[in-house]
């Protein structure tokens, strides 16, 4: 089959560049997924836990070759935004500004604040926060932010609903799920198409959206990479974090109960931004999540503390050239010395706020890791990355300011691979951003 353009990934950035670039009836679009196709919200045949923004959903997850919780992502329409926890923040305007021309601030506002739209996102009021995340905010007023939500009520708005919905009836658009890529097909220098679990597809423009750990590997098994004076798969980056939670008291089941008989319970309502004594200026690289989530006998409280501008980096690689085969993945995490002091440095941020009034009052016992082991401690045995991976086929290393891969003909990648750097922030919002911008430029 042929097409004007294949779009490789259906996650967020890809269902954003089909939307996009099918909105030209004379462009024929094929949007290429791994994982199924539910169709659209309306059709009803999306499985209640991928709808439920309230709680994480991993039960579409990529198979991974190691028990590394940090890999996790989405096989699905939809990507991660159809399993995360519907946070939606962007980050300062520093971290964008040191991208470089064409993606400061100022040139991706306009897309950032297009997505946030897309998405449906909401503002959350003082009276819709839950007890637990209400005693952080008590504490840390001037510090904490309520959380934008991509959810309509309690449904996960993901970017297969943001996006691809509206666009489904285009007879310009085809949507292949279950249809894992393989390699691109190059003649030359030049994409002419892609291998397939479904055959060839053979299009004229060829892009990349299958994440910063699918995106690295297409290009890998198409030969393209550091043989080829590329450095597809490097500088690998992630937030890095350790968690803590807590025995509930009785008081926090009971308000808990009575919050959430009249609001959506989500797992994350507010964030705590803070500064480490070692942070840029006009950023804030310590983030504080609170979270609560129903348990067997209650509710369990938790809160973890991340690294959001870490110096660390890993690789992406490939274990074989068979696509189903799980990746080599190595986060690099803590690999900086510098990240673990400003790890450690959160997480006794966390601790601290635990233990003030407005929060203890819910919190009991600290029972893990417990009060007896140290944060430095807990941060080497424990770190762990956010979901947040970006930096693997970068802006100025792997593909120029267009997206364009250096050196070939009719091969973009517009994901967050291409992010040259980590934003102090989630980044789902910001891979909107990115996608929309280059869909812009194709």
């Amino acid at each position: 089959m042929r097409f004007d353009v294949l779009v490789l990934g259906g996650g967020t950035a890809g269902c954003v560049l089909a939307a996009r670039l099918s909105e030209e009836p004379s462009r024929s679009v094929c949007l290429v997924e791994a994982g199924p196709d539910y169709g659209s919200y309306a059709d009803g045949g999306w499985p209640d836990d991928m709808l439920d923004g309230r709680q994480l959903a991993f039960s579409h997850a990529w198979e991974t070759d190691r028990e590394d919780r940090s890999q996790l992502r989405a096989r699905i329409i939809g990507g991660c935004s159809a399993h995360n926890a519907c946070v939606v923040l962007e980050g300062a305007p520093a971290d964008y500004d040191e991208w470089g021309p064409g993606w400061t601030y100022a040139e991706l506002e306009p897309y950032l604040r297009r997505a946030e739209r897309e998405l449906r996102t909401r503002r959350q009021g003082i009276d819709e926060i839950s007890p637990w995340h209400s005693g952080f905010g008590e504490v840390a007023s001037d510090d904490t932010i309520l959380n934008p939500l991509n959810a309509v009520g309690q449904v996960r708005w993901n970017a297969a609903f943001a996006y691809v919905d509206p666009a489904r009836g285009r007879p310009n658009l085809t949507i292949m799920g279950d249809t894992l890529a393989d390699r691109v097909l190059l003649d030359g220098e030049r994409a002419t198409g892609v291998a397939t679990s479904a055959g060839e597809l053979h299009a004229d423009q060829v892009v990349l959206a299958a994440s910063s750990y699918g995106s690295p590997a297409i290009l890998l098994r198409s030969g393209i990479g550091p043989e080829t004076g590329l450095p597809v798969g490097e500088w690998l980056s992630d937030h890095v974090g350790v968690g803590a939670a807590w025995e509930p008291t009785d008081l926090l089941q009971q308000e808990t109960a009575l919050f959430e008989a009249e609001h959506p319970l989500f797992m994350g309502h507010i964030t705590v931004a803070l500064r480490s004594s070692s942070c840029p200026e006009g950023l804030r690289d310590l983030f504080l999540f609170p979270a609560i989530s129903p348990g067997e006998g209650g509710y369990e409280i938790s809160g973890a503390a991340f690294a959001m501008k870490p110096r660390s980096r890993g690789t992406v690689r490939l274990n074989d050239s068979d696509p189903r085969t799980p990746l080599a993945i190595d986060h690099g995490l803590l690999s900086n010395p510098h990240d673990a002091e400003v790890l450690a440095e959160g997480f006794e941020a966390l601790r601290e706020l635990a233990a003030s009034e407005p929060v203890r009052r819910y919190a009991a016992t600290e029972i893990r890791p417990g009060p007896e082991v140290s944060a430095q401690q807990h941060v080497l045995a424990e770190a762990r990355g956010f979901f947040h991976p970006v930096g693997t086929c970068a802006i100025g290393s792997v593909v120029d300011p267009s997206g364009r891969v250096l050196g070939y003909e009719g091969l973009s990648v517009a994901d967050a691979s291409v992010m040259p750097t980590i934003p102090t922030a989630n980044t789902n919002l910001t891979t909107a951003a990115i996608a929309e911008r280059i869909a812009e430029l194709l």
